[in-house]
């Protein structure tokens, strides 16, 4: 049977569903990519292994779907009157080198819910989660195969009545000298997409594809929207070269019940991740070929744990989970949506409680070693870093926000030639003859200029949508006022916006369609956004605007800390480090290695000026040295920030040219605010010239270079 032609509805088979099946509660997934991603290439990774085969290859792939398939789908759908998904903008595919599939094991294998998964009593993946339950939480899927000398391709959509679903071959037909393999797409219902780079880092980041990318044997690839096919591998965290490992052992949880656990330390904190599904921290629990979850157990959010990370493996939760699907009335282990294990089991309570055991102390020993070599600054030297703190706030606010109510318009294109300087006007002329003299510099002859002006690239048509902030910080539970700004020229009033939140995210518009213009020439919503209190510290979500085609995008991070703004600590330390100040995002943090040559050299010069120990620190050069390091490590941060807002957190092509474009943009903040920042961190006496020097000592004179 051939995609055009006349469709016999009688080819249409109805879905059976087992016992199993309510047991597993299967219809709690497939919602999102976080769980459609894993389902596809677990299922993949499954299928070569079935094969036999040593090697093996796997391709994800986002994209839009065929316009000739997507308008004899409906022509289908709309003939057999099935409330499925009749258009999608976006879907994705998974394809592998494994057994492959055919009519028979299709209809085997799919054609009835709770279906026992064909393995040799080690099943490989999420125990058999249910590939239909994807297609039928999207309302839509196809499968096309090569098995055996025969190829298939299979549609997936709900049925009509009160059956669970439906499905039909709608190609069956010899294929004697084709490869085995398989091709699983699942159309999107989502309006948009999220972009290249959180692609990047979704798949290659999720923890229940870790066993797969670390299997040398499996060629992952991924095909993003924009056309790029790159392979994927799992960005290993950098282990500490002093402490690489810091636990290593088999550890008793309940019973008979055991699990090895390895925990690792990184050489830098660990960035905290969007979610705990996609964080590289955290330690992994594992049973089989199955990798549940990332978990800290009690220690979630700890500042201490940053730089740890590793592995819990326990093949018992394997087997209680085999057992339990084979009950009447099972306790399962691993969560009904599979996003973690089920805390309500006694035996994975009993498994926190041995990660906390481990965990504790080496949280205290981390925090002895964050504790270590702190110095503690004076009342006076306290008082002006908050003081010179403020100050970098603002000028971080100034960076990162879109001060102003007017409309948000680029500015003239940079001139080819320095201003010119004009000629001081003499007292006793009026104002109208000032303004009608040359502004020509005298030393310019009028021959020296160009006759014509260089011709200007045109401006960069401003957003139809944004928000007025791009990035706001909330604390688990609170709620804060942000503003949408839509122009009205390109967006219509009366246009309906739609808005699309990350987990844990809420958010109410006042107006659900676009407002008449204001004052500014801009069309404005006032919405309140509120953060749930189950938000993970240090989570980065986000909320996505759509209208009449454009969308903007507003960065949300949760944050543990009350106090306010970026930066809220410098902590000294008296280490010698080849890094001269750190800045740690997450907790406002910066810190300043006090302990390198330079420092040192102007404590020993600040101690023969007479200060005493305690106070070397207010000596004002070694104050300087302290503010300039500080300060270049935030402005560095505050560039990365910038730039990844700008290209939409996309990987540059060229790494050298990425790095020239922090560091101009660095450059470009430090300008804009570096000398208020200098008054706010240093004295007034320092500006109102009352800084003097003494006669140099006898003992220290150099009367050559040479000496």
């Amino acid at each position: 049977m051939s995609l055009t032609a006349e469709f016999d509805r009688s080819r249409v088979q109805v879905g059976r569903a087992r016992g199993r099946y309510f047991r597993e509660n299967f219809a709690q997934g497939g919602i999102d990519l976080a769980q459609i991603i894993p389902e596809l290439i677990t299922n993949a990774d499954a299928a070569i292994a079935a094969s036999g085969r040593q090697r093996g290859k796997i391709q994800l792939s986002f994209s839009a779907p065929d316009p000739e398939f997507l308008s004899l789908w409906q022509a289908r759908m709309q003939q057999l009157r099935v409330p499925a998904l009749r258009s999608w903008r976006f879907e994705v595919t998974c394809s592998d080198d494994g057994v492959g599939v055919n009519a028979d094991s299709v209809t085997r294998r799919l054609g009835a819910l709770g279906e026992l998964p064909e393995h040799d009593g080690s099943q490989r993946g999420l125990f058999g989660r249910g590939l239909r339950d994807v297609w039928l939480a999207q309302g839509a899927g196809r499968i096309e195969g090569v098995k055996d000398g025969r190829r298939v391709q299979s549609w997936f959509f709900p049925a009509a009545g009160d059956d669970p679903y439906a499905f039909v071959h709608i190609v069956d037909e010899p294929a004697p000298d084709e490869e085995p393999g398989a091709c699983v797409t699942v159309p999107l219902a989502s309006e948009r997409l999220p972009a290249d780079g959180r692609l990047r880092t979704l798949v290659s980041q999720l923890v229940q594809l870790r066993p797969v990318l670390q299997d040398s044997t499996r060629d992952v690839s991924l095909a993003l929207p924009s056309g790029q096919l790159e392979v994927i591998r799992l960005p290993l965290p950098e282990p500490d070269p002093q402490r690489p490992v810091l636990f290593d052992e088999e550890v008793k949880v309940h019973g008979k019940v055991t699990a090895h656990v390895t925990i690792r330390r990184s050489a830098e904190p660990l960035p905290p991740g969007s979610s705990r599904a996609t964080r590289l921290g955290g330690l992994v629990v594992r049973s089989g070929r199955a990798a549940h979850e990332s978990t800290y157990a009690s220690y979630e959010g700890h500042p201490a744990a940053r730089h740890l990370y590793g592995e819990v493996r326990c093949d018992a939760l394997e087997q209680l989970q085999r057992q339990a699907l084979e009950r009447p009335r099972p306790q399962l282990v691993v969560r009904v949506d599979r996003s973690g294990l089920n805390d309500h089991h006694p035996v994975v309570r009993a498994l926190y409680e041995t990660i906390d055991r481990v965990l504790r102390p080496l949280i205290a020993a981390e925090e002895k070693r964050a504790g270590a070599h702190l110095i503690r600054p004076g009342q006076a030297l306290k008082a002006r870093d908050q003081v010179g703190l403020k100050a970098l706030n603002d000028a971080l606010k100034g960076a990162f926000d879109t001060p102003g109510k007017a409309a948000f318009e680029p500015g003239e294109q940079p001139a080819d030639r320095p201003p010119a300087q004009t000629s001081e006007p003499e007292p006793e002329e009026t104002s109208e003859s000032a303004a009608g003299q040359s502004s020509e510099p005298e030393c310019v002859e009028p021959g020296d200029l160009p006759e014509t002006e260089p011709p200007q690239s045109p401006r960069p048509e401003p957003p139809a949508l944004r928000f007025r902030q791009s990035f706001i910080r909330l604390h688990p539970g609170e709620r804060r006022g942000v503003s949408l700004l839509i122009d009205p020229e390109r967006i219509s009033p009366g246009t309906p916006i739609n808005v699309a939140l990350d987990t844990g995210l809420w958010i109410n518009l006042a107006s659900e369609t676009v407002p008449d213009p204001n004052r500014s020439g801009w069309s404005r919503i006032d919405a309140n956004l509120r953060a749930r209190v189950t938000c993970d510290p240090g989570s980065r979500l986000t909320v996505l605007a759509e209208a009449s085609g454009e969308t903007a995008e507003l960065v949300v991070l949760i944050v543990r800390h009350r106090a306010s703004g970026w930066v809220r600590e410098i902590a000294r330390k008296d280490e010698d480090s080849e890094t001269e100040a750190t800045f740690d995002a997450e907790s406002g943090t910066v810190t300043v290695y006090e302990g390198r040559r330079e420092f040192k050299a102007l404590e020993r010069a600040a101690r023969r000026a007479g200060l005493s120990k305690q106070r070397a620190r207010e000596y004002l050069p070694y104050r300087m040295l302290e503010v300039e390091v500080a300060a270049n490590a935030v402005y560095s941060w505050a560039a990365h920030e910038i730039l990844a807002r700008r290209i939409q957190e996309e990987r540059p092509y060229d790494p050298a040219e990425y790095a020239a474009a922090v560091q101009r943009e660095a450059q470009a903040l430090r300008y804009r605010a570096h000398e208020k920042l200098m008054r706010a961190f240093l004295d007034e006496e320092v500006f109102d010239g009352r800084i003097s020097t003494q006669a140099a000592n006898p003992r220290h004179q150099q009367t050559s270079l040479l000496e």
